[in-house]
């Protein structure tokens, strides 16, 4: 009877863990060094995200996250303008904006404590 309980049980479980709904999107971010990378990468560590991968290349971020903590897509995009990195959606606050390495500057003069790669 344990057995027959605690199958059940597992297989409720799974059900619902399996059921969260996650939504996987990819979108730009501002960013021209290992610095930007890893800050970027960093703001994204937080509960409610399963995945998050930036593309110093391409500048884009690939994220993969449970709706139910992120249900609207624009608090996915605050993670990275929280920390003065301008996404497709949400522009970061200059205060914000002043603390990373100023890679919206063109004309190469980045403060940039990571590799750069431009």
């Amino acid at each position: 009877m344990k057995n027959l309980i605690y199958l059940v049980f597992s297989l409720f479980l799974a059900t619902n863990i399996s059921a969260q709904k996650k939504a996987d999107v990819t979108f730009g971010v501002g960013g021209v060094c290992g610095s930007c990378e890893s800050r970027i990468e960093k703001a994204y560590d937080v509960k409610g995200i399963v995945i998050a991968d930036y593309d110093l290349e391409t500048h884009q971020l690939h994220v993969v996250y449970k709706t139910k903590h992120f249900p609207d897509i624009l608090d996915v995009h605050r993670l990275a303008a929280n920390i003065g990195h301008d996404t497709d959606l949400v522009t970061a606050s200059d205060e914000q904006y002043s603390k990373c390495c100023n890679y919206r500057e063109k004309t190469g003069k980045h403060k940039c404590a990571g590799n750069q790669k431009r």
